[in-house]
């Protein structure tokens, strides 16, 4: 099948010309992971220093080490870039990096985690 996406073709919602169906699902067909986990946490990471980072830590049952995390914040946070590990099973540790030249105190908010295993 041509896996190229049929740009000629409208996408449109609600459904999808058999052209754009067949690429998506060719497409996802390829990803490397089989499955995933998502969850919303609060988190309140407090003040982080410049140039430092804080860690908290969010269950996701299922999870085990080596599995691929991303981190997506409620609201951006000037300064700060988020990243997850997962640091025992079913657990992942949520990181603020601190890339700024001043302190900097994230509101407390939603996050959602996904982790996503081969």
């Amino acid at each position: 099948m041509n896996n190229r996406p049929p740009l000629v073709e409208p996408l449109s919602a609600p459904s999808l010309s058999a052209g754009w169906s067949n690429w998506f699902t060719q497409t996802f067909l390829c990803l490397p992971w089989k499955k995933a986990f998502n969850v919303t946490a609060t988190l309140d990471f407090g003040a982080i220093a410049a140039q430092s980072q804080a860690g908290l830590t969010a269950t996701v049952t299922g999870a085990v080490a080596g599995d691929c995390v991303e981190v997506t914040p409620l609201a951006d946070v000037t300064g700060i870039v988020f990243a997850g590990v997962v640091t025992a099973a079913n657990t992942v540790t949520v990181y603020a990096k601190n890339f700024s030249a001043g302190s900097v105190n994230p509101a407390s908010q939603a996050y959602r985690i996904i982790v996503k295993q081969d």
